[in-house]
């Protein structure tokens, strides 16, 4: 092959334009602090460092969500506070009512003065059962924030001896629903910041007995019916024995008993207030009579000729002013007081169920900062410049380019137009 003059300084101009580029990119390296300058320079670096960005902005949402979260159950331990301190404040003055010690005017007006006490206790739990977050969302509702979970119905009612007939409260419906408000932590996981008032502020357990004789019962059709949002499926032919056995397979805090009739019995085995529907078209709990054929959506549904036995605390406190009222010192000191110490008990249990999941978010919250610095690290390895190794390429790129410069000079044979300068 020969080698002219042209090919020798066509070599030369390449070598050159390559040496510039080559320069170039290292002192975009060193300017921008950045490897690469598009995925194409090395494409399985580049979806890397997408997977590190996309990981952080995963991990800084999530960490958004888990202190939200500690917030919102920060707010209810407090709230479950006070109605902790209502409670123990109730039991005492309880106790002080049930002393016989006390007779003649000295008692009515230990009586009185109790009575007016419960009462405003009364409110109060019902104003805590109300309480709104900071952006007014109602926080022992459920799923439902926009309006207040709890209604108390008042009527005007003769007290004590010394009371005047005035509005008291007879009954607290509660208008929220079951469901849990949830907080994603994690990629596919959840967790509950909140607690249902129907749990919360039940004082005892809860049982609904139907009237109906369901020895001949038998399911129609597939069907499903939902005990406190647990769906449980129940096939055509499935007889009463059939259903309690399902329903006590299933994870509730709800058993199902058959009595003498074979009518059927729910039972909480933790206060609660059970939660009953028939879904997509069902009819198995209308049918065996624990919910109305025209029912409206829990938990006002169940049925008028079911027996429903089970108090809020609410009613709890109601069922302790008017035992008052009557001075019926037996049931004071008897059922009264054992049911406080059951509504004192289901408190103390949720403040330690929220307790845990508080507990639960800060290591977690911890869990999130260490995996971001890792994340940011491994970002920073991959996508970052390693500046010493960029400062020596570039001298050794300076250095072949220098070179280059001059044996071209050498070697590139001077041309007419060189003469004729």
């Amino acid at each position: 092959m020969r080698i002219t003059n042209q090919i020798s300084n066509n070599t030369l101009v390449n070598t050159l334009g390559r040496h510039q580029s080559e320069m170039d990119n290292v002192q975009n390296q060193i300017g921008t602090g950045i490897k690469l300058a598009r995925p194409s320079d090395d494409p399985s670096t580049a979806a890397n460092n997408m997977y590190y960005r996309t990981r952080l902005h995963e991990l800084d949402q999530f960490g958004v969500n888990a202190n939200e979260g500690k917030t919102r159950l920060k707010q209810v331990d407090g709230e479950l506070e006070r109605v902790t301190e209502i409670l123990q404040r109730v039991r005492v003055l309880t106790v002080q009512a049930s002393n016989g010690i006390y007779q003649g005017d000295k008692g009515f007006e230990l009586e009185v003065a109790i009575g007016k006490e419960i009462n405003e206790h009364l409110k109060a739990l019902v104003d805590i059962a109300n309480t709104r977050d900071l952006t007014g969302r109602y926080i022992f509702g459920g799923h439902t924030i926009d309006r207040a979970p709890f209604e108390a119905i008042e009527a005007k009612m003769k007290g004590l001896k010394g009371i005047e007939t005035q509005d008291q409260i007879i009954g607290v419906e509660y208008r929220g629903d079951i469901g849990e408000q949830l907080r994603e932590i994690e990629r596919g996981e959840y967790m509950s910041v909140n607690v249902p008032g129907n749990k919360v502020f039940y004082g005892t357990n809860m049982s609904i007995t139907s009237i109906k004789d369901a020895s001949n019962y038998s399911a129609s059709t597939d069907q499903k019916i939902r005990i406190d949002g647990v769906e449980i499926p129940i096939s055509a032919g499935d007889t009463i024995d059939d259903i309690i056995d399902k329903i006590n397979s299933s994870a509730l805090e709800v058993k199902a008993t058959k009595l003498g009739q074979d009518n059927l019995t729910l039972s909480s085995t933790a206060p609660h207030q059970i939660w009953l529907e028939d879904i997509e078209g069902g009819t198995v709990l209308k049918d065996l009579g624990l919910i109305e054929v025209n029912s409206s959506e829990p938990p006002s549904n169940y049925s008028k000729d079911a027996t429903v036995v089970g108090n809020s605390i609410f009613d709890v406190l109601i069922q302790l002013r008017n035992d008052l009222t009557a001075k019926d010192q037996e049931r004071i000191s008897g059922k009264d007081l054992g049911e406080i110490d059951l509504a004192l008990e289901n408190v103390l249990r949720y403040r330690s169920v929220v307790g845990a999941k508080m507990n639960r978010m800060e290591e977690h919250e911890k869990r999130i900062d260490f995996d971001k610095t890792f994340m940011t690290e491994m970002l920073a390895k991959s996508e970052g410049t390693d500046f010493p190794e960029a400062i020596m390429n570039l001298r050794w790129i300076e250095t072949i380019h220098q070179y280059a410069l001059n044996v071209g000079s050498k070697i590139i044979k001077p041309t007419l137009m060189d003469f004729l300068r």
